[in-house]
This record gives C-alpha cells, structure tokens and sequence, in this order.
C-alpha cells in the first residue's frame, strides 16, 4: 500500500491507541515497502502527528531503518513522545 491516504489514516489510528512512533514507523515501511527514503517517512509523521521538525530528523539514526542508525527503538520513542494526532489536517 503506497496510498498516501491510507497511510496517513493508519497512522491516525496509531496515535489514537496511543502506540509508540517506533511501532508506527516499522508498520509504514511495512506498508510502503522494505526501502522507504526517510524523508517519505518523516513527511507522514509530519502530516498526521503533532511533532516538532527536529525530533522528526532523529528518523535518520533510527536503528528500525536499516541503514546502521544507533538511535534504539525506545530512544525513538523517547525522542519523539507521544503520537498526538493533528486536529486539523496540514493544507
């Protein structure tokens, strides 16, 4: 599933049982598929959830990316908090 639409409403449901980003963010590469450019990923964090750019770019050293990233599941969780689900959609 690459519908940018599906995605972003899968990850609405994520924040909304209150899952941590790391589980979001591994069931979006599932989706999107096994290589998915962290930017995509960081773009659909952005869209859907209340989350500030620069905890957003600790993304790149995430361990779940495959690319050799130090940042362990738990710091990711750590680092971006608690998914909370943007009232408004970005326009």
């Amino acid at each position: 599933m690459t519908d940018r639409t599906a995605i972003e409403a899968g990850l609405r449901r994520f924040g909304d049982e209150g899952r941590p980003a790391s589980e979001a963010a591994r069931w979006v590469i599932g989706e999107m598929g096994d290589v998915v450019p962290v930017f995509q990923l960081m773009t659909r964090f952005f869209s859907v959830f209340q989350v500030p750019l620069r905890a957003l770019r600790e993304l790149e050293n995430w361990e779940g990316l495959g690319t050799g990233g130090p940042l362990t599941d738990a710091e990711l969780d750590a680092v971006i908090g608690p998914l909370t689900v943007r009232e408004a959609p970005l326009s």
